[in-house]
Formats: C-alpha cells, structure tokens, sequence
C-alpha cells in the first residue's frame, strides 16, 4: 500500500494557545515539514497532499455510539466487563485498558466532551471535508489516496516500550519517548545528549539544555507520523484495537 503515500502525518491535540502539532514524514521517514498553530493550519498542509497522504490523528475520532451498553457486545469481549462497570465509553478503550494501558473515556456526546476532545472530533470530520476517507481502505484502486487512521500516543509509547512509559508532561517522560522514536529509526536528537550538557553551574542557574528535547507534543505528532508510515509501509508492525463502528486504534509493534 505504500506506493499510494507520498507523505505521512501525524497530528496531535492538545490544549493551550496552539493546540495542534503535526509532523510530515516523507517515504524515508525524513520531516518534511513541522508546524503548531491551529486546526486550519494541519488541515491546510493536509489539503495540499495531492500526492496521496496518510495521516495518523492524536485524537478520539468519534463519541462513543454506547456498544459497551450492548449485553450482546459485551458478552464478547476478553475478559467480559464486570455488570455496571465500563460501560460510558468505547469498545476500543475498553480493549486498551484490559491490555495493560490507561486511556481517557471517550464521552457520547461532542457537547458532554472536553474542549480538545471536541477539537479532535472537528479535526476528523473536515479531514474528511477534504475527501480524506478512514484507513484502510479498499476502494484505492492502486492510485494516490488521502486517508486518515486514529491512535493513541500513550499507547504507542506502552507498545514500543513494553513498560507503562513515564508521564509525558514531565522532562524525564519526554527523554524517554525521545529516545524510543530514535531507537525506531526516526531522525530526531539523541535525547542522552541531554545528560553530557548538564554541569552544576547550569542546574544552580536553573539552565538545562533542552533544547534539542522535543516538547510532548512535538513528541506525540513525530510518533503518530511514524505510525502512519508503519501502517503503510509495514502493516506487520502494527495493531489495531475497537472496530469500525466507534473506532479503530492503531499502535506500532516493537520491530524484531
């Protein structure tokens, strides 16, 4: 499927005055671009990729549609839910925690969510303004298309680490997801660089070389890129969790 991606973006919400990071990688996993800003501005670099885009969205797509309401739906799951418990949120959340990852609830409602949760819904719906369709896709017909794929950027990192990662706002959370987007191959600094720069003078005058350590959400748009290259690229190395219905994640498997 790669020959239909000339580009592969990830895109993160978060909150604060930008709260959106994306990361353009090209078919060598090289950054084409990096931007923060708004929705607008992910959307118009994702408008301009008529050469076929593949793009990985740090976000819940949807509200949840109540399939962990369903007796039927839930008999099916593994391990089946407690009665009454896990039931205001979607199957693929329910999956991911019941593998070892806590993840937010997605509500049923956009007005009932939190504002970058209601950001991420908007961001995929004019994704698919721009004909923008939800990966995979079978209608290709071997020609460039433009798709998009959720994931979860915690996640990801619980999958390549194969450890509960460190919180992500903290200094020690980012060197830590650094170095495992290094260890994937991706161009970024080697956040150990980090430790070679610190002498005393610097920690007592509160000076401490970060400045080639990603911000978290730099971080999470360099990990949902590469995700998008790896659904793409190595179909293998990934796995998906939910279902159509409410939603499909896709997190990378630590390569062999």
């Amino acid at each position: 499927m790669s020959r239909l991606f000339q580009v592969f973006i990830g895109i993160d919400i978060s909150i604060g005055t930008k709260p959106v990071t994306f990361v353009a990688l090209d078919l060598d996993q090289k950054a084409m671009a990096i931007g923060e800003g708004e929705i607008h501005d992910a959307l118009a670099y994702a408008a301009g990729q008529m050469a076929g885009a593949l793009v990985a969205v740090n976000a819940a797509a949807c509200p949840n549609k109540g399939r962990m309401t369903r007796a039927e739906i839930r008999q099916k799951l593994k391990p089946p839910p407690a009665r009454g418990k896990y039931a205001a949120l979607r199957q693929v959340e329910y999956e991911l925690i019941q593998a070892g990852i806590e993840v937010p609830e997605t509500p049923a409602s956009a007005e009932r969510s939190l504002p970058w949760v209601r950001r991420g819904f908007s961001l995929v719906q004019k994704l698919e303004s721009l004909n923008y369709r939800s990966f995979p896709d079978t209608k290709t017909e071997d020609k460039p298309v433009r798709l998009w794929l959720e994931t979860n950027a915690d996640a990801i990192f619980w999958s390549l680490l194969g450890v509960v990662p460190l919180q992500a706002g903290t200094l020690e959370g980012r060197l830590q997801r650094q170095l495992a987007l290094l260890d994937e191959g991706l161009d970024v600094p080697d956040a150990m660089d980090f430790f070679e720069e610190i002498t005393r003078f610097k920690l007592l005058k509160s000076q401490l070389p970060v400045e080639n350590i990603f911000s978290q959400a730099e971080i999470n748009a360099w990990a949902a890129a590469h995700t998008a290259w790896l659904a793409a690229n190595k179909p293998a190395r990934v796995k998906k969790y939910g279902e159509p219905e409410e939603g499909i994640v896709f997190l990378p498997i630590k390569g062999k």
